[in-house]
């Protein structure tokens, strides 16, 4: 059915390289901080939260690359809400893990400007990708 096939600029856009979205580069900086900022917290102070935080913030990057090769622009969407979604889940965390005095204010605030900047990257591109899909599903794109 030709309406099952995507769109000739959707095969396009969905060929671009992961290493040129900038989110992706601000996901693994997050990355790379949440992790350094874990190792200092004590696994006895909160009981599974490392795995918690660390599973939520390795989803951040991931969900971004795998939505990048989604065959549609509203699945790109789609995981790029998922990839939000694991980044408020750190945020929590993060947020747990200063209430149980496990996480000083001055880790807590590197790792949460970190996060806030990932983001509202996030919501900058699924707005940016939504208008796109809503032109292209309008014959406009």
């Amino acid at each position: 059915n030709p309406t099952d096939t995507p769109s000739a600029s959707a095969i396009c856009w969905r060929m671009t390289d992961t290493r040129n979205l900038r989110v992706l580069d601000a996901a693994y900086v997050l990355v790379e901080q949440v992790h350094a900022t874990a190792r200092m917290v004590p696994a006895r102070d909160l009981p599974g939260w490392h795995d918690q935080i660390l599973r939520a913030v390795q989803s951040v990057p991931a969900n971004i690359a795998e939505g990048a090769r989604r065959g549609t622009r509203r699945q790109f969407a789609h995981q790029l809400r998922v990839a939000l979604g694991s980044a408020e889940e750190v945020g929590v965390c993060l947020r747990v893990a200063r209430a149980a005095g496990a996480l000083s204010p001055i880790d807590r605030a590197t790792c949460e400007t970190k996060r806030v900047v990932v983001c509202k990257m996030l919501w900058h591109l699924i707005r940016r990708v939504d208008e796109h899909a809503a032109r292209e599903e309008n014959g406009d794109g």
